[in-house]
């Protein structure tokens, strides 16, 4: 959730299974998720983010029914640190949702990560040069002064569309990036 809100995306399925394709999220079991029966205002948060709450756990390394217990009580949960690890966690990808259901927890007080303005250029300003390759069997876009970040395709129209999506992930990277460097500087 954290990547989606960062890198400005929408739905945080594409970032899971990205995750999960490259390894570094392990694969859940096969098979239907078990229903878990939360709270209204909690579950609510998962729907309307179109990520289940199973999955949001295995993310996080939580046991379904720990998260659940966790969740349904008040911050601080006492000496409980996985728990406490819960909450900072449900904060961490809900920071608006978390002060509005745990209006009385020291974590609301915590800093959230924004996205800052002007990190990347916006799309308007961006120069893009097309070329059929060397070896004659596909079209290449480029962004100018941008090296690297390259799309292709059978047609210029497929070369410019891939190099659109090369372009959304190298902006969620860059502030991905700024985020984490940003965190790490903080003191707690």
């Amino acid at each position: 959730m954290e990547i989606t809100r960062v890198t400005g995306g929408t739905r945080p399925e594409f970032f899971y299974s990205v995750l999960r394709n490259c390894g570094c999220i392990k694969s859940m079991k096969r098979g239907r998720a078990p229903k878990v029966e939360l709270p209204p205002r909690i579950a609510k948060v998962f729907e309307q983010k179109c990520f289940s709450f199973p999955k949001w756990c295995h993310v996080w390394d939580f046991s379904v029914e720990d998260a659940r217990a966790a969740l349904q009580e008040e911050f601080p949960p006492g000496n409980d640190v996985r728990r406490a690890d819960i909450h900072k966690a449900f904060r961490r990808d809900f920071p608006e949702r978390y002060a509005n259901i745990f209006p009385g927890s020291e974590l609301c007080h915590m800093p959230v990560i924004r996205l800052k303005a002007g990190l990347i250029p916006p799309d308007t300003d961006q120069i893009v040069s097309m070329a059929w390759s060397k070896d004659g069997e596909y079209y290449l876009a480029s962004l100018y002064g941008e090296e690297g970040i390259e799309g292709i395709g059978e047609t210029w129209i497929d070369a410019v569309r891939d190099l659109q999506q090369v372009w959304w992930i190298h902006k969620g990277i860059v502030r991905l990036t700024t985020a984490i460097k940003t965190i790490s500087s903080w003191s707690y």
